[in-house]
């Protein structure tokens, strides 16, 4: 099996050292508002999308059906040029990321297909906690987006140092072709 090739869309500095802040491979503290968090594990979980639309669409969603174009500034976050990464995951780490998108999957875990698209954190975070506790070292659900897209949360305490392998990162800008199509799926401008 080949490794797996996931995105990521991060404010980048050049400069920045491995897992620091602003590197491709940092991932900040203070989790637990996203739909599948581990609310007070120190590692956290990593969100990656498999595809680079869907990547970048989840950094532009605040823009989702605005009539204004994207602008240069737009592709920013805290002074920083936002970066498209691919994140190769090992092939030995993939059987161990539980697949929410199969019914049978969700069945042998006993998931009812309505609760992982659940609005409510709380619960959803629950569907993570209790993956996390039966050894899993992800899932992949669907996006909030569309069905076509599905994002991977990988559980980092059960990743090792060779489980990911981080591509050369690129600087965003408008005419990016993932940020072009993740504006035009998002009908912005």
């Amino acid at each position: 099996m080949n490794p797996v090739r996931l995105w990521r869309v991060f404010p980048w500095d050049p400069a920045a050292a491995e897992g620091e802040p602003f590197s491709a491979t940092h991932v900040p503290g203070g989790q637990g508002g996203n739909r599948f968090d581990l609310p007070g594990s120190p590692r956290g979980v990593i969100d990656l999308a498999e595809s680079e639309d869907h990547a970048v669409a989840e950094l532009l969603q605040g823009f989702r059906n605005s009539r204004a174009p994207l602008t240069e500034a737009d592709l920013t976050r805290w002074g920083r040029r936002l970066a498209l990464v691919s994140v190769e995951l090992e092939p030995a780490t993939w059987p161990r990321v539980a697949d929410l998108c199969d019914p049978a999957t969700l069945g042998e875990l006993g998931i009812t297909a309505d609760q992982p698209p659940l609005r409510d954190r709380r619960r959803t975070q629950q569907i993570a906690v209790a993956l996390h506790g039966r050894g899993y070292a992800g899932l992949r659900w669907w996006s909030a987006f569309w069905g076509e897209w599905h994002t991977v949360v990988l559980f980092r305490d059960r990743l090792t140092a060779t489980s990911l392998a981080y591509g050369r990162p690129t600087p965003l800008s408008l005419d990016s072709p993932a940020v072009v199509d993740a504006a035009r799926l998002l009908d912005i401008g």
